[in-house]
């Protein structure tokens, strides 16, 4: 089975760490490498999670996605995640992750929200 590629970047400007994950995103412990982020968020910043590159998500990973929002409210840390694909989008929000954080389009949509929680 192929492992996604996580790939992380900081802004310092706008206080974001964006991650982005190209790939399958089928196996839940993949999904593990996206909580490990999180304690490791600069304070002050807010995380955007790219899965535009994502090629599919098995039920297991977005349980593991709802787990990985749910833990960035519990740490009182902004989360926006963005999918550029409208049927991966899609798939994301008919597993209510949206309910959790927001889920849009595109990171230039999820700018505004990270600013607003600043």
């Amino acid at each position: 089975m192929l492992s996604p590629i996580l790939i992380a970047s900081t802004d310092t400007n706008r206080k974001l760490l964006v991650m982005t994950v190209e790939g399958p995103l089928v196996d839940p412990d993949h999904v593990d490498a996206l909580r490990l982020v999180l304690p490791a968020v600069p304070a002050g910043h807010s995380l955007i999670v790219d899965l535009s590159g994502a090629t599919e998500f098995s039920a297991g990973a977005l349980a593991g996605l709802r787990a990985v929002a749910q833990e960035s409210i519990e740490l009182g840390q902004t989360m926006v995640v963005v999918c550029g694909d409208l049927e991966r989008r899609a798939e994301l929000v008919l597993a209510d992750l949206d309910t959790l954080v927001p889920v849009v389009e595109a990171v230039e949509h999820a700018l505004p929200l990270t600013r607003a929680a600043a």
